[in-house]
């Protein structure tokens, strides 16, 4: 769920945290990286025995939008 308007909105937040500004994405481009095989797969029963595939092309498409990885991993 998208809780801001926009980057600036985001900022503006009181418990904002700047170490977490590489995961600010507009919805457009959260919409690209959930929309792979991570999402799409999860219902299927061999799921969980994928899903450091998943999460590599998960990290792949963060990349390709500019993103260094996910703010919930170390680098």
């Amino acid at each position: 769920m998208n809780l801001f308007r926009s980057e600036e909105h985001v900022k503006n937040w009181p418990l904002y945290d700047s170490v977490s500004a590489e995961s600010i994405m507009p919805l457009s481009d959260w919409a690209i990286v959930f929309s792979g095989p991570l999402m799409k797969k999860r219902l299927e029963p061999d799921y969980l025995s994928h899903v450091n595939e998943y999460a590599g092309e998960l990290i792949l498409s963060l990349k390709r939008l500019g993103k260094v990885g996910p703010f919930w991993t170390p680098e």
